[in-house]
């Protein structure tokens, strides 16, 4: 009987000490999550369109674990890192939660985006000019007019200013890059900036146009670049990605070129230009290559050679519109990015004029953009 109840106590206390050494294996297995580093950046100021990063390293995070990002009033993320593109002007609440059955985590941020447009905007000035005030860039692609009369350093400078003098960019991709005084503001449902050519009833060369906004401020060209959509961006004959490679040949002697779609052919020379067609004075004098899109303009080079205007969008293009601005009035609205997106831009700082055809027009020579000048439609009309 004294045997019996000394094996249940010690029965007893055994299940004791193992439900005990159970019960504190337990509590220590709980440990809470933690933030490795305590210390964190609770401020950040951006650029509109700028990455907002955050990465995380938190500790024993359970397994039911929810993690949420919550911007202003709105959930931007459910994962545990946050990669954010900013589309919103202003400054922001951000709030980031890590949320288990018993456990959770919290930190809270502010968000400062700028917009560029507010920060670098050059406004109009009793001294602005709706011309052209600077030529930064002038790279044309070989033709008949390039290293005398209209296709020289000098002959850049005299549009200016103006609209008198003549600029010729060669065969396809030569181009041209300018800037005005002022930022040319995209006025809502009006034509923004008109490039002037010489253009004529029958006689059209397409030159294409590209469009900057200095969003980093620095005045210089090296921000995004939007092509303006005219009417045959779209159509099936355009190549768009499209790249012409041309050599040198040193003397005055047809000039080839090869494309990217594995053509060839050569800029042809006539006997009333004896100069070398290719640009001596830019930095590539062994081969130079252009990219962009590559239009297709009716031409009818037998007999009287004639070149029919694209319908809209084009610069040195006798559209329905000429005659009435005295060259072709650009619409800010219709910038579009690389994928064909349209872009909402509320002003530009920078113009890019290139050729867009690549042909040969028989006694007429290369088909080769001309300007003379732009302006600032806002200042004119």
């Amino acid at each position: 009987m004294q045997r019996t109840s000394t094996f249940k106590v010690l029965t007893l206390l055994a299940g004791i000490l193992f439900f005990s050494s159970c019960s504190d294996d337990d509590e220590e297995e709980i440990v809470p999550m933690s933030f490795t580093i305590a210390d964190y950046q609770s401020e950040y100021e951006f650029t509109l369109g700028d990455t907002l990063v955050i990465d995380h390293e938190i500790q024993n995070i359970p397994l039911n674990t929810g993690f949420s990002w919550v911007l202003g009033e709105s959930v931007i993320s459910t994962t545990k890192n946050l990669e954010y593109v900013l589309g919103e002007a202003g400054t922001f609440a951000l709030e980031f939660n890590a949320k288990a059955d018993n456990d959770s985590l919290f930190r809270a941020y502010q968000l400062t985006v700028n917009d560029p447009y507010e920060l670098y905007f050059r406004p109009k000035t009793e001294s602005s000019s709706s011309y052209i005030s600077e030529i930064i860039e002038y790279k044309p692609a070989p033709g008949q007019f390039i290293n005398d009369t209209y296709g020289t350093m000098e002959a850049a400078a005299k549009i200016v200013g103006g609209k008198s003098d003549l600029l010729s960019l060669g065969a396809w991709g030569g181009y041209v890059v300018f800037t005005f005084d002022h930022t040319i503001e995209n006025q809502a449902e009006a034509k923004d900036f008109v490039v002037y050519g010489n253009a004529m009833n029958g006689l059209s060369e397409p030159g294409i146009v590209q469009v900057s906004f200095d969003e980093n401020g620095n005045g210089l060209p090296d921000d995004a670049w939007y092509e303006l959509a005219g009417s045959a961006h779209e159509a099936e004959t355009t190549l768009l990605d499209y790249a012409t490679t041309y050599t040198n040949p040193g003397e005055h002697a047809d000039v080839a070129w090869v494309d990217n779609r594995d053509t060839s052919g050569s800029v042809l020379v006539s006997s009333y230009h004896v100069q070398n067609y290719y640009p001596l004075f830019i930095e590539e004098q062994e081969q130079v290559t252009f990219n962009g899109t590559r239009v297709y303009p009716t031409i009818n080079s037998s007999g009287f050679v004639s070149i029919d205007a694209l319908e809209w969008g084009y610069v040195d293009n006798f559209d329905e519109e000429y005659s009435i601005y005295g060259g072709n009035a650009m619409e800010i609205d219709w910038a579009v990015d690389a994928d064909g997106n349209v872009v909402d831009l509320k002003g530009i700082d920078f113009v890019k004029v290139y050729s867009g055809v690549q042909e040969n027009a028989g006694w007429l020579g290369e088909v080769s953009t001309e300007i003379k000048g732009a302006s600032d439609l806002s200042m004119i009309n």
